[in-house]
C-alpha cells in the first residue's frame, strides 16, 4: 500500500504542480479536492473495462 500511495502522489505532483496556487488555506483546500476529484477521473478512464466473453 506505501507504493501506492507514493505513485498516486508523484502523480498528483506531476500534474498539478505539487503545490496549491490559492492564497488562502480554504481556497487551498477547494483546489486540492478538485485536484484530487479531476486525478480520480484520469485514473477511471484509463481503467480497462472487463468483461466475460462466452
Amino acid at each position: 500500500r506505501g507504493s501506492l500511495n507514493e505513485v498516486v502522489m508523484f502523480r498528483y505532483k506531476r500534474i498539478f504542480s505539487g503545490k496549491p496556487d490559492a492564497g488562502t488555506v480554504e481556497n487551498q483546500k477547494t483546489e486540492v479536492k478538485i485536484n484530487c476529484l479531476t486525478l480520480n477521473k484520469f485514473t477511471g478512464i484509463g481503467m480497462s473495462h472487463a468483461y466475460k466473453v462466452s
